[in-house]
């Protein structure tokens, strides 16, 4: 069965290709493995970078109905109640970056792309589809998938935290396609870079990220927030901001939890299969969380014991790309977390994807290209600024956790320049 572009993963990165695609006139395919989009995960920051490209993409309303628009990011010490330093994300800021910084759950964020999806009406989206295969060629790309060829009446929108359907993939049907280019948006553990890619290495890293999301009418009044707060701390940072409207409060702990060597060996080498929770025993947890409080204010301890239950997260990462050779090869090219999977130090995972998907789109109409060099011009405007942002989180990562020495010059930093150290023309400006 010949198709235009096949987009494998239907997560954030693959409905924003396929708005960006449909909006430029361009038809799609997305082939999702699971039948229904589970609640998983949190909250996720949008800087203005995203929310630019999200307003022309006709979603500024959707955003009204689900997001929070914070007032202001403030940084503490995680031992102290005033903070560091403060950027504020009113009229100012939006003027500057002409569009706002937005938080939003990361089910209400994939629910308003797809119904987005659905009002353009460029893509066939096949929920219970399984990548199998694939064999990169001149003319296309041949696919393999497995697919349970749910009826397109069906709506894959629920709130189930497991997949509905629990049928082997194995047992499934066989179907084969060609299209004339496949975009791997099927995030860390993409099954297209595993294929495409087989050298690229991605690792379970030793940082642990604890999330919660909790209603804010359940908090006392101290600990109801309306803006970012981001508290640091020796080998931990916990970030806490408003989703739904404002009326929750998400909240991640993110701290150093090393595993045994050999799985983290194991993690390199094997294939990667990323699950969002991580089994952690609840007296792991509550020594993770006695290390991580030990000395916190009692305002950050308050609120962490307000908390009923917590899920916990392993972040994975991978070197920053050095090449569009890695984003794209002949009629395949990679997106989002597929391509370039990245810690959440900087709060860009979701934004990168929204501007690749911006800037494949953009791409893919050049109809005076070739389908293969279309995907180059993707991958040549995009691989330099994304490696940017993965070397950036890094280093964010061993600033927020520094301790000692180390961690009084980061404050004296903060104290000293305060919003020139928050403010990032080069981040939230990018065209």
């Amino acid at each position: 069965m010949r198709q235009g572009m096949v987009i494998a993963g239907a997560g954030m990165g693959g409905l924003s290709a396929s708005i960006a695609m449909g909006l430029e006139g361009h038809s799609s395919t997305v082939l999702e493995r699971r039948d229904v989009f589970a609640e998983l995960g949190a909250g996720i920051q949008l800087g203005p970078n995203s929310t630019r490209i999200l307003h022309q993409w006709g979603l500024s309303e959707a955003l009204k109905t689900y997001a929070a628009w914070p007032e202001q990011i403030e940084v503490f010490r995680f031992d102290q109640t005033s903070s560091l330093a403060k950027l504020d994300l009113g009229v100012n800021f939006k003027d500057r970056y002409g569009a706002p910084y937005v938080t939003i759950h990361r089910a209400d964020f994939q629910a308003l792309l797809y119904k987005r999806m659905l009002a353009i009406g460029q893509t066939d989206l096949r929920m219970g589809s399984s990548l199998v295969d694939l064999k990169n060629q001149n003319d296309g790309v041949d696919i393999e998938i497995r697919t349970r060829a749910l009826s397109p009446a069906q709506s894959p929108l629920g709130s189930d935290t497991t997949q509905r359907a629990k049928t082997d993939l194995d047992a499934l049907p066989m179907m084969q396609l060609h299209a004339s280019a496949l975009i791997g948006a099927d995030g860390v553990s993409s099954e297209v870079r595993r294929l495409e890619w087989p050298h690229r290495r991605i690792h379970a890293t030793p940082h642990l990220a604890y999330r919660a999301t909790v209603p804010q009418k359940l908090l006392p009044l101290k600990l109801r927030q309306s803006g970012v707060r981001v508290f640091l701390g020796p080998q931990m940072h916990c970030v806490q901001y408003p989703i739904r409207c404002g009326e929750w409060l998400n909240i991640v702990a993110l701290m150093e939890a090393p595993f045994d060597a050999e799985h983290a060996m194991n993690e390199v080498q094997a294939p990667l299969q990323q699950a969002w929770t991580e089994k952690v025993s609840l007296d792991v947890m509550r020594e993770h969380f006695r290390l991580a409080l030990k000395g916190a204010s009692s305002d950050l301890q308050e609120l962490f014991k307000a908390v009923g239950e917590w899920s916990a997260w392993r972040l994975f990462d991978a070197n920053p790309l050095t090449g569009a050779h890695q984003m794209v090869q002949g009629r395949v090219a990679l997106l989002g977390d597929a391509a370039h999977p990245m810690l959440p130090f900087l709060a860009q995972g979701a934004g990168m994807s929204i501007e690749d998907a911006d800037r494949l789109a953009k791409a893919w109409s050049h109809q005076d290209l070739s389908p293969g060099q279309r995907l180059q011009t993707y991958g040549n405007a995009r691989w330099l600024r994304n490696a940017r942002v993965q070397k950036r989180a890094r280093t964010n990562a061993s600033i927020f956790h520094a301790s000692g020495v180390m961690a009084g010059i980061r404050d004296l930093g903060l104290a000293v320049l305060g919003e020139r150290l928050l403010d990032m023309p080069w981040l939230y400006g990018h065209r």
